[in-house]
């Protein structure tokens, strides 16, 4: 559980300098993390150590992005950025309840803004921040790692071992699904494929009649809705087009894990298996549910990358 912290009620008056110096990782620093994903931009607030809180917003425009390095992150930037959505402010979520986490005037002096990217156009538009620091799959401090592998991936598996220890597998449930494993600091390896959401988006788009089915959040469009599958595995003979849909993706999804899963914990008994991304949640209830013992070794973490972020922020320079 993150600390119920608000912003405003944090000392704001740390002397920060240049971004890439060593003195950006000071205890008592205030800073922001920056995640780019395929379908969302994940943000994260720090006070050194410390995570205060995490919130999501869509891929932004150049001039989206600028008017919040302008006023540098203030809470008016990210009222007016809100509004472009028809949403209220961000950022909200403060651990894993709803709040208000930017209350106060905001950050000064600035703060460093830890960036990683696996969308090159939406990464390269905070680079005009002067205290931007980018992350590279070559920063992370992760042995055996290949030149193609997502800094995202990277990140979170350092992150999981950082916070988890070793061994560990980590599963992003995103619009990819990925599986990374390491020991001792070093990638074993992993898998990816297709998540939910681009499986049912594969159906409904190369197939004719088919409709585009939501896995978790209501159903289908304009089919009738298929129950949630959260906290409730759906039925697996169906009787309908949208629930044969669900069945076989979902069904599908969770035996590639459980294949891949009982194979890590063969051979590292002791390792864990640790959950994140949109779909991570309902991905480790569901195989809790069908075994209930892993329950013993599975987490489910949502901060993942920024914990990698962290362990980065700590050795650099």
């Amino acid at each position: 559980m993150y600390p119920q912290a608000e912003i405003s009620d944090l000392p704001w008056e740390p002397t920060l300098t240049d971004p890439l110096s060593p003195t950006v990782v000071a205890d008592d620093a205030p800073w922001l993390a920056l995640v780019v994903g395929n379908s969302r931009l994940h943000w994260a607030a720090f006070w050194g150590e410390q995570i205060l809180g995490l919130w999501h917003t869509p891929h932004l425009s150049e001039a989206q992005a600028q008017g919040l390095i302008q006023d540098t992150f203030a809470p008016s930037a990210w009222a007016a950025l809100a509004a472009d959505f028809g949403l209220r402010s961000w950022p909200w979520e403060v651990g894993p309840s709803e709040g208000s986490l930017w209350d106060g005037p905001g950050f000064s002096p600035p703060p460093p803004l830890w960036l990683a990217s696996v969308v090159q156009n939406q990464g390269q538009i905070w680079h005009t921040y002067d205290r931007c620091v980018a992350v590279t799959t070559e920063n992370v401090p992760l042995g055996n790692r290949y030149a193609t592998l997502g800094v995202d991936r990277a990140l979170a598996l350092v992150g999981a071992g950082d916070v988890w220890g070793w061994p560990v597998l980590v599963v992003d449930g995103g619009t990819a699904l990925t599986l990374t494993a390491g020991v001792a600091g070093d990638l074993v390896g992993g898998a990816l494929w297709p998540g939910l959401r681009a499986q049912f988006r594969a159906l409904h788009d190369y197939t004719d009649g088919l409709p585009l089915v939501s896995p978790a959040f209501g159903g289908a469009v304009n089919t009738p809705v298929v129950s949630p599958w959260t906290t409730t595995l759906p039925p697996r003979w169906a009787t309908t087009t949208a629930e044969a849909m669900v069945s076989g993706v979902v069904y599908g999804q969770l035996a590639g894990l459980r294949d891949f899963i009982a194979d890590w914990r063969q051979i590292h008994t002791q390792g864990r298996v640790v959950f994140t991304g949109g779909d991570g949640p309902a991905l480790a209830a569901a195989l809790i549910t069908q075994i209930p013992a892993w329950e013993a070794f599975i987490q489910v973490e949502a901060a993942l990358t920024f914990w990698g972020l962290r362990v980065c922020r700590r050795g650099w320079g």
